[in-house]
C-alpha cells in the first residue's frame, strides 16, 4: 500500500468510526495498528511502538496530561469550577469576553493538556448560556488558539520563524489582521453576544479559586530548565501541575476521600491513553514516503500560492501538529516558488489554522473527551471557521506575493 492509499485509508476510517460513535480511544489504536500492518507489517508496528514508548517525550506529555486532567477532575468535582466561572464572567462584565479571553489566557500554558483547564470553565459559562455541546467545544478549541497564533513566546512562531528566515516580530505582527478576523468570524458561530453580566466580584473567592491555575502556569514556566536537565519535553509542566494540586487541595481543604475519587474520574486514563496513541501515529507519520502525494498535488493543478497553502494544511492536518505542516512544507515550497516574507506567512498561516480542526489535534479530541462529545459535532462550527480564516490568510499574503 502506497502512501497515497495508505493516508485515504486513515482519514476514511477515522470519520467512519467517528460517526459510529466509537469511542476515541479504540478509534486511534484500531486506525493506527491497522495501518501499520497494512503499510509495513508487524516490523514497522514493533518500530513505531518501540520508539514512541522509549521516547522521554511520550512521557512527559503522559504525565503533563495526567496530572491536568486530574487538577481538572479535582475543580469539577469540588464545584469549585462554577463559582470560578461566574466570578470570571462579572469579573469581565460580558459573557462574550469570559467565553472568548479565559482560553486563550489560560491557552498560554504550554501544553495541549492545558486546554482541558479552561474546558470546565466554558463548559460552565456554555451552559448557563444555553450553549451546545458542539459550540463548547468549538468554543474552547478555537479561542485557546487565537491568541496563541500571534504569542511571540509560542514554539511554533518560533520554528515558522526560524525555518523560513523571516524575522520573529514581523512574523508575529503580520498575523495580527488574521488573529482578529478569526475572533470575530467565531462569534456568531460560537452564538455568542456581548451580553453584560451585573453583579458584584467576590475578589477573594476569585483570588483563591483560580490560583491553582496561576500557580501551575507559573510553576511550569520556573522549572522549564528540568525539560533540557532530563531530556524529556512537558516535565516541567507536570511536576508544575502537581505541585498547583497540592496548592488546591491546601487552599480548599479537600478530603482525602474526594482526593482518591477525583482519581478514579475514568476520561483522566483516557486521555492518558489517546496521547500515546497520538505520539505513535505522530511518528508513523514520519516515517511514512510522501514524495508520491507532492507529485499528486502539482500534477492536479495546485501550484503558486497554492501549494504554499495546501500542503502545509495537508502536512499539519494528518499529523495534528503544525510543526509538520511548516518542517516539511517550507522547504518543498520554497525549492518550487523561492523564497518571500509573503510566502512564509502563507505557510505559518495555513499550518497553524489548518491544525486547529486536526482530527488528530490535541487540544480538539481532549475537549471532546472532557465534554463526552463526539469530535464531529464541533465540526459544524469549526470547519466554516478554519475555511473562512484560510480564505482571508490566502487573499491577504497570496494576494500580496503573487499579483
Amino acid at each position: 500500500m502506497n502512501s497515497i492509499e495508505l493516508i485515504a485509508f486513515m482519514l476514511t476510517s477515522l470519520i467512519v468510526l467517528l460517526l459510529m460513535r466509537v469511542p476515541l480511544h479504540v478509534v486511534l489504536a484500531v486506525v493506527i495498528v491497522v495501518s501499520m500492518l497494512l503499510y509495513g507489517g508487524l516490523e514497522t508496528l514493533w518500530s513505531v511502538f518501540s520508539e514512541v514508548l522509549s521516547d522521554g517525550t511520550t512521557w512527559g506529555l503522559v504525565a503533563s496530561v495526567f496530572a491536568v486532567s486530574w487538577l481538572v477532575s479535582l475543580y469539577t468535582m469540588s464545584g469549585v469550577v462554577y463559582r470560578l466561572g461566574e466570578n470570571l464572567s462579572k469579573l469581565f462584565r460580558s459573557s462574550l469576553l469570559s467565553m472568548t479571553m479565559v482560553p486563550g489566557l489560560i491557552g498560554l500554558l504550554p501544553v495541549p493538556g492545558g486546554a482541558l483547564m479552561s474546558a470546565p470553565i466554558v463548559d460552565s459559562l456554555g451552559s448557563r448560556m444555553g450553549l451546545s455541546r458542539g459550540r463548547r467545544l468549538f468554543v474552547n478549541v478555537w479561542y485557546r488558539h487565537v491568541i496563541v497564533y500571534v504569542y511571540p513566546l509560542s514554539s511554533v512562531v518560533i520554528l515558522a520563524s526560524a525555518v523560513t528566515s523571516v524575522n520573529l516580530w514581523l512574523l508575529v505582527l503580520s498575523q495580527v489582521p488574521i488573529a482578529v478576523f478569526m475572533f470575530l468570524v467565531g462569534l456568531p458561530l460560537a452564538g455568542l453576544k456581548p451580553e453584560r453580566i451585573v453583579g458584584g466580584i467576590s475578589w477573594g473567592l476569585l483570588a483563591r479559586d483560580f490560583a491553582p491555575i496561576a500557580l501551575a502556569i507559573v510553576f511550569a514556566l520556573i522549572l522549564a530548565p528540568l525539560d533540557v536537565l532530563l531530556g524529556a519535553e512537558r516535565v516541567s509542566v507536570a511536576v508544575g501541575v502537581l505541585l498547583s494540586i497540592a496548592a488546591f487541595i491546601f487552599i480548599h481543604k479537600v478530603k482525602a476521600a474526594h482526593v482518591v475519587r477525583s482519581l478514579g474520574d475514568r476520561r483522566i486514563y483516557e486521555i492518558a491513553v489517546i496521547s500515546v496513541e497520538i505520539m505513535a501515529f505522530r511518528a508513523f507519520f514520519l516515517s511514512i514516503d510522501l514524495g508520491p502525494i507532492v507529485g499528486v498535488l502539482k500534477s492536479a493543478g495546485v501550484d503558486g500560492p497554492l501549494l504554499a497553502m495546501v500542503l502545509p494544511i495537508f502536512f499539519s492536518t494528518i499529523s495534528g501538529h503544525p510543526t509538520a505542516g511548516i518542517a516539511i512544507a517550507a522547504p518543498i515550497v520554497e525549492s518550487a516558488l523561492g523564497v518571500s516574507s509573503n510566502t512564509a506567512f502563507l505557510i505559518y498561516a495555513s499550518a497553524f489554522i489548518g491544525y486547529i480542526a486536526s482530527p488528530l489535534h490535541l487540544c480538539y479530541i481532549y475537549t471532546a473527551q472532557y465534554y463526552n462529545t463526539s469530535i464531529i459535532e464541533g465540526y459544524k462550527y469549526m470547519v466554516p471557521a478554519t475555511i473562512a480564516s484560510l480564505i482571508a490568510a490566502f487573499i491577504v499574503f497570496g494576494g500580496l506575493s503573487y499579483p
